[in-house]
């Protein structure tokens, strides 16, 4: 019997901008580029500065994938 293994890895990519529409961009490119591997959790979130003059926003994806 041949038994064979493979191995598995869970990668991680982080794709932020200041720009949300940038952001979707940047996302749906990366997409693309790793179309040979498995979506694993895809998380939004948004953080807020404030500062005296205006308010700053900052839009971040965390994507974990894994390929072979």
């Amino acid at each position: 019997y041949l038994l064979f293994e493979v191995i598995i890895m869970l990668q991680i990519e982080i794709i932020s901008d200041f720009d949300e529409d940038e952001l979707v961009e940047k996302v749906n490119y990366f997409l693309k580029q790793i179309d040979e591997c498995l979506i694993q959790d895809i998380k939004y979130s948004q953080s807020v500065f404030h500062s005296s003059k205006e308010n700053v926003f900052l839009h971040s994806v965390l994507i974990i994938y894994r390929c072979r």
